[in-house]
């Protein structure tokens, strides 16, 4: 599996898009030391701290069905989780669909972008690019002063520095092998390792939707899809497809 280093890009996931649509395959990734322009959901800024964190992104081409691309994101983010609790010896939080917490701050957060590929990559005509961003070697200092309350690193958690290219082999390894269980043991199995580390479960949040409307209840978990429910003040059940979730009376924020 080849690894494409730069010292400095705009995005690795724009990197790997191009790299999958010229024949790159399964596998492949994108790694960077900075990215001027590493986006979250909803196209918000990631911070991308120089030489600090891990920043890549890896081209999958997943062996399922087109429906169950939505999914990755959480198997990404079992993989990631998983790796990071060998890495410090302690058990990390997901919220959903992609972040990464640590003690109530968040650590690192996960992209995935799917695509069309017509060059005949390994495993069909459809790739997912999963991006994907953590806080290593950042200390506080490094971190904008609105994010020093909400945001971590593995030094922070354990006064260590680590080896951000071999946690990146290892965060690849592991993806690779999850994705290999989904496609043959499907998500069940995975959705309950997620579910385990629920960051969000019983908590009241809100919900911020493209349309701007805010529904407030009761975070649910995600579903055997992926999709996030919450129970509201009135005791409707609500579906989450997307949009913006927060810890209600809380301002959202990317680290």
């Amino acid at each position: 599996m080849k690894t494409h280093f730069y010292a400095l890009t705009d995005s690795t996931n724009r990197i790997a898009k191009i790299k999958a649509e010229g024949g790159a395959g399964h596998g492949t990734a994108v790694v960077a030391e900075k990215q001027t322009h590493g986006r979250g959901r909803l196209g918000k800024e990631w911070t991308s701290i120089p030489g600090k964190g891990l920043y890549c992104s890896i081209i999958t081409c997943p062996d399922v069905l087109p429906g169950q691309y939505a999914q990755l994101t959480l198997v990404a983010g079992v993989a990631v989780a998983e790796v990071l609790e060998k890495v410090l010896g302690r058990r990390c939080q997901l919220k959903w669909p992609n972040d990464i917490f640590f003690g109530g701050k968040k650590c690192g957060g996960i992209l995935t972008e799917s695509m069309e590929v017509k060059n005949g990559t390994l495993k069909g005509d459809r790739a997912a690019i999963v991006g994907i961003g953590v806080n290593v070697n950042s200390e506080l200092k490094d971190f904008p002063e609105n994010l020093r309350d909400t945001a971590t690193s593995l030094f922070l958690e354990n006064g260590k520095k680590h080896s951000i290219k071999d946690l990146f082999e290892l965060v690849r390894k592991q993806l690779l092998q999850k994705i290999e269980a989904f496609e043959h043991g499907g998500f069940h199995k995975i959705l309950e390792n997620w579910r385990s580390r629920d960051f969000l479960l019983g908590k009241s949040i809100e919900c911020v939707g493209y349309d701007g409307a805010v529904i407030r209840g009761i975070a649910l978990g995600p579903d055997e899809d992926g999709r996030m429910h919450l129970r509201g003040r009135d005791g409707r059940d609500f579906e989450v497809l997307s949009g913006d979730l927060r810890l209600a009376g809380t301002v959202s924020k990317e680290a």
